[in-house]
């Protein structure tokens, strides 16, 4: 292919032509490894979500102004085990009990959806109680979302699971 050349000039050619060849299938690679593992949009509704942002904050320091605050059973443990855990989640207004709509909890990982799980819990006479599976280690976000009066109240956190 590049015989007339100078031998020096011959190398440059193959390495430029090697080199070349290797970005294309790399390209390729990359390509492949993205439809393989493609994750869609967090949140399908994220336009409505975006558009209703500044009201679910309003209604947030609403609900918090009003005294009402999330406790669960979970509060002072720092390691959870893994396996099905029972959930307590428990809602206060001014330091009362109270009751809410609905309830439920997401947990997720960072930069993630494939893991992402939604728990509605079922009310109780404490408040809304649930059975969560808890099937990997690691920190997980937990966020848990109440209906009050048609308001969303949201608390996040963290939890470890070991």
């Amino acid at each position: 292919m590049f015989k007339n050349l100078h031998p020096s000039l011959r190398n440059a050619m193959y390495v430029v032509l090697l080199s070349f060849t290797a970005l294309v299938a790399a390209t390729f690679y990359t390509i492949r490894l993205t439809y393989k593992h493609f994750e869609p949009v967090m949140d399908k509704n994220y336009y409505e979500i975006g558009l209703n942002y500044e009201k679910a904050i309003e209604n947030q320091k609403e609900l918090l102004k009003q005294g009402y605050k999330l406790t669960t059973n979970w509060d002072n443990t720092t390691l959870l085990p893994m396996g099905n855990l029972d959930l307590t989640v428990t809602l206060h207004q001014n330091e009362k009990i109270t009751k809410a709509d609905s309830l439920y909890v997401i947990l997720e990982r960072n930069a993630t959806t494939r893991n992402t799980t939604r728990y509605d819990l079922k009310p109780s006479d404490l408040g809304f109680t649930g059975n969560i599976p808890l099937k990997e280690t690691g920190t997980w976000n937990m966020r848990i979302i109440a209906s009050i009066q048609g308001k969303s109240f949201e608390r996040e956190g963290k939890i470890t699971v070991r």
